[in-house]
């Protein structure tokens, strides 16, 4: 199917920012952490919170085969954002006074004083996305605000509105072709959404070919709306075979950065034309315990009191959690000014290639 943007070389080599610094004690987040059985614990939502960190890790137990497995979702506080004492309850959001099966990759969000859970959950009927409010009692229960419809995955509450309104970020899937986008839509209950429009395309981040994702909700600086994101490109040259032997892997997922108007947070303004991070330490890629190599992907940032240092948490080989840090300062001088490629969603096929495009219908 044709694509205008596609047409993209490859990234080729990739290395971390230089102004990005690991944290030493990494993996942050294990397994063994958890206080209850767990093979991967990872893709962890941080934010502050009532003078505290909260952490919700996505969590995988598999049977010692890895033939079955079931997964979901932690959550635990910190006082230092490093050291998390884990609830031994697993997370449990109520929809229609069900519990949702198989809730992952979820994201924490404070909007009008109160914590909110954005995330995947897995079904027969596909992967499906929602927001939830925390009961805020001590316990790991939340109630769901909005349930989506497939397939979506990284819909993140944002801490910001547009014009008064309530503001989520998306990536619906194609089923039918790459790549893959980051949209936003807005509400004025977070129940009722509309309004969806491109926030950042594929085309618009030099070292993704196959798509991009949002990753911490959007973060205030005084320069504007900065979003942590995720990016994948692939190469069939670096196929490795996963642990459960299924299939070969050649995605790689890096982080970069890109900053959105004050006023407006749908206007992009500037990018990272190379990737914050990218699966280069020993607990990233080459353990034989990760279960994807090549990947990195962030779900957490947080900007600290002194409104400079950033910390941002991410998840490795679908298997750890690890913090990395960063200044604001720094963090400017490695973004370019920019705007989106395509001004909207709205540009058409070429005629001539309408012959491939039939095919799908």
């Amino acid at each position: 199917m044709y694509n205008p943007f596609k047409d993209k070389k490859k990234p080729g080599e990739l290395h971390s920012s230089p102004i990005m610094r690991r944290y030493a004690g990494n993996p942050l987040l294990t397994a063994a952490d958890m206080p209850y059985p767990a093979t991967y614990v990872f893709n962890a939502g941080v934010i502050r919170f009532q003078d505290k960190y909260f952490i919700a890790p996505r969590v995988i137990k598999y049977n010692e085969k890895f033939e079955t497995g079931t997964q979901f979702t932690g959550l635990g506080c910190s006082n230092d954002g490093i050291k998390f004492d884990i609830i031994p309850d697993q997370v449990r959001v109520y929809y229609h006074g069900e519990v949702l099966p198989w809730v992952n990759d979820s994201r924490l969000t404070v909007v009008d004083g109160e914590l909110y859970l954005s995330f995947c959950f897995e079904n027969q009927h596909s992967e499906r996305p929602g927001i939830a409010r925390w009961r805020n009692d001590g316990t790991t229960n939340f109630d769901a605000v909005c349930i989506g419809v497939p397939q979506q995955r990284n819909m993140i509450i944002a801490p910001c509105k547009v014009n008064g309104l309530y503001m989520r970020l998306e990536r619906p899937s194609n089923q039918w072709h790459d790549p893959f986008h980051i949209w936003y839509s807005l509400s004025p209950d977070m129940r009722y959404w509309g309004d969806s429009e491109l926030l950042l395309g594929c085309e618009d981040v030099p070292f993704a070919t196959s798509k991009i994702g949002a990753g911490a909700p959007p973060v205030k600086t005084d320069r504007g709306w900065l979003l942590i994101f995720h990016a994948v490109d692939e190469d069939p040259e670096r196929a490795v075979l996963m642990k459960n032997g299924n299939r070969m892997w050649h995605k790689r997922y890096t982080a970069g950065a890109a900053l959105f108007d004050l006023e407006d947070p749908t206007r992009l303004i500037a990018i990272t034309k190379q990737p914050l991070l990218v699966a280069e330490a020993p607990y990233e890629t080459g353990d034989p315990d990760l279960w994807t190599e090549f990947t990195v992907f962030p779900c957490g940032a947080v900007l600290e009191d002194d409104q400079q240092t950033l910390r941002i948490y991410y998840g490795a080989g679908d298997a750890n959690t690890n913090l990395a840090e960063t200044t604001l300062d720094e963090l400017w001088q490695v973004m370019t000014p920019c705007s989106r490629i395509a001004e909207r969603a709205t540009v058409p096929f070429k005629i001539e290639d309408w012959k491939d495009v039939a095919k799908y219908q």
